[in-house]
């Protein structure tokens, strides 16, 4: 078999608080595209490594692969990220971060569109020039660069016949105190669902806006009938397989005078870039599609949260799609 990694849209400027004009994918079937960010810095601190970083991802406030004008992905790319983490393992990746004014730093996320990356029976099927189609919105720039540029490669199997490919698109509600029903889709089996609690994410008390957690079929529990919010977003970290690759948690310690002393008060708390408030339903715990959620010829399948506030909650459906 032979793959084509290639570019698609060479490195250009990225406008803040803009939306970039979109632009077509290959046809070929595709695997999974690399989005890379490429900055300038401005007079960093040490420190400003990881959180100009943390800046990049949330100035992408929108990541869109549309085909026909259906959404195939589609997210902001912090939620993209921890999908592409937890059920790939295909982690963003760095390709320089020097602490130097002016210096360039560079961060690449892959974007999957099977199973795993390279995956021949399991990537986006060959379609037509045109059909497939990349967005994408920007926010304003972080604190610590004054420049930001893009660029994206894509990776295809030319000699694929793909059974399926994945879909996973943003959805959104609002929790309330008390019993809420967050709805899934119906139609393609479901691979896992990524959830995002804004309490948890956002504060460190323990109001949370999902609270406890059941999957409801058809008004019937399934595979979790009744689970604390706080102990998934914990085993978050088992399902990565790699729990501090999205952390920029650690400590320089100097030794001056016999004594260890740490160099900044700011690396005394380990700090995630990626993944506080995430956790993940797994229906495909082997990756071999044993355990997972049929939703074909259901009437309603949902989650149900008990809520400790009302606040904004996100959520993500892994749907398996089969190619016909």
């Amino acid at each position: 078999m032979r793959y084509l990694h290639s570019i698609v849209q060479p490195n250009t400027d990225l406008v803040a608080s803009a939306s970039i004009t979109p632009f077509d994918l290959p046809v070929n079937p595709l695997s999974f595209l690399l989005l890379r960010f490429q900055v300038t810095n401005v007079a960093p601190a040490a420190i400003l490594t990881y959180s100009a970083i943390d800046d990049i991802i949330t100035q992408i406030t929108g990541v869109r692969v549309l085909h026909k004008g259906e959404q195939i992905i589609s997210g902001n790319l912090r939620d993209l990220m921890v999908l592409n983490a937890v059920y790939q393992h295909a982690f963003p990746g760095w390709a320089g971060l020097d602490n130097v004014d002016d210096a360039v730093r560079s961060v690449v996320f892959p974007l999957c569109l099977g199973k795993r990356m390279y995956d021949p029976k399991s990537c986006f099927p060959a379609t037509t020039r045109g059909n497939l189609r990349f967005e994408m919105d920007a926010g304003a720039d972080g604190a610590a660069y004054d420049d930001i540029n893009f660029s994206v490669e894509a990776v295809e199997l030319i000699e694929s016949t793909p059974a399926d490919y994945l879909k996973y698109v943003r959805q959104a509600r609002t929790s309330v105190l008390g019993q809420f029903d967050a709805p899934l889709p119906i139609g393609n089996p479901l691979l896992g669902i990524l959830l995002f609690d804004t309490g948890l994410g956002g504060s460190s008390d323990e109001v949370l806006s999902w609270g406890t957690i059941k999957l409801l079929k058809d008004n019937v529990e399934q595979y979790y009938p009744l689970s604390d919010y706080e102990v998934l977003a914990g085993m978050l970290k088992t399902q990565m397989g790699a729990p501090l690759a999205l952390s920029a948690g650690h400590q320089h310690l100097a030794s001056e005078g016999g004594g260890a002393e740490l160099i900044s008060d700011e690396m005394e708390q380990r700090v995630d870039l990626g993944d506080r408030g995430y956790a993940y339903l797994d229906f495909d715990p082997l990756r071999d599609g044993s355990y997972k959620l049929e939703t074909a010829g259901a009437a309603d399948i949902k989650i149900r949260g008990q809520g400790d506030e009302a606040t904004a909650i996100r959520y993500y459906p892994l749907e398996e799609v089969a190619v016909k």
